[in-house]
């Protein structure tokens, strides 16, 4: 990619900065949600641990795992809807006419937000499960699970692209955005890890690149040292996905693109 192209899309990336700078409220919304989604849950753990109910893995270790599957979920921005009224207005046939990738400016201004969002619900997540755990993982955790963490948004920002190219085809997306969040919920393990899932479950859900995003960087969470080949084992199955998301998003993007010309435009 030449110079040129490259300030392009840094032009895009720029703008999803402010954008999510000017979005004060909603990014302040979204960092008292999640503490006290972070309180309620550490409430929950702590009360089953002390009623001697057999739990699994650690309630301190259950609050920092929470806070990264949620921490990366909250953080990745929600394109659909956007897309999806850009589509509904026409503006979309004016944004292709423009001598950038419809692909590349969506992902770099996506990316620009997430570089807010990210930076400002890792604060939130780390202040609030430390004050409720009154611990803080191994530093060699949080090197690996901060990473692989930011590049699952990336996967997660894939999906809600996908989402939104939906809106070529049909009227309303919001129902397939409700199956994937159910999705993310379940095969993710976004409230818990899939060590404790039936083994059936487990296995059904390690096909699908939902535990990739969520599960993986956080159940670091729960272990001690990381092991080298656990790590690169993720980073590679993200890295594949990532590969995989990016083929499927352009080949929807041409047919999306064709169904639009063919359709009147």
């Amino acid at each position: 990619m030449n110079p040129i192209a490259w300030a392009k899309y840094r032009a895009f990336w720029r703008i999803g900065v402010r954008t999510a700078v000017n979005e004060r409220g909603e990014l302040l919304g979204r960092m008292v949600f999640f503490a006290a989604l972070l309180g309620v849950f550490s409430a929950l753990w702590r009360t089953i641990a002390e009623a001697g109910m057999p739990i699994a893995t650690n309630p301190r270790q259950m609050v920092w795992y929470l806070a990264t599957t949620e921490w990366i979920l909250m953080s990745a921005p929600q394109l659909h809807t956007e897309m999806q009224e850009e589509v509904r207005r026409g503006d979309v046939v004016y944004r292709l006419a423009r001598p950038v990738s419809y692909l590349g400016a969506v992902f770099s201004q996506a990316l620009g937000m997430l570089a807010v969002r990210a930076a400002a619900l890792a604060l939130t997540a780390f202040v609030s499960a430390y004050a409720m755990t009154r611990s803080t993982p191994p530093l060699a955790v949080l090197a690996c699970a901060v990473p692989l963490g930011l590049a699952a948004m990336v996967l997660v920002v894939a999906l809600y692209v996908t989402i939104g190219l939906s809106s070529f085809w049909l009227a309303e997306v919001a129902p397939i955005y409700w199956v994937s969040q159910k999705l993310l919920f379940v095969l993710g393990g976004l409230m818990l890890p899939l060590r404790l899932y039936p083994s059936w479950l487990r296995r059904l859900a390690m096909c699908t690149p939902f535990p990739s995003m969520l599960q993986g960087p956080a159940a670091f969470m729960l272990g001690g040292t990381p092991a080298l080949g656990d790590v690169l084992r993720l980073a590679a199955r993200i890295c594949v996905w990532l590969l995989f998301g990016v083929l499927a998003l352009r080949l929807l993007f041409s047919r999306g693109v064709r169904a639009l010309v063919v359709g009147g435009g």
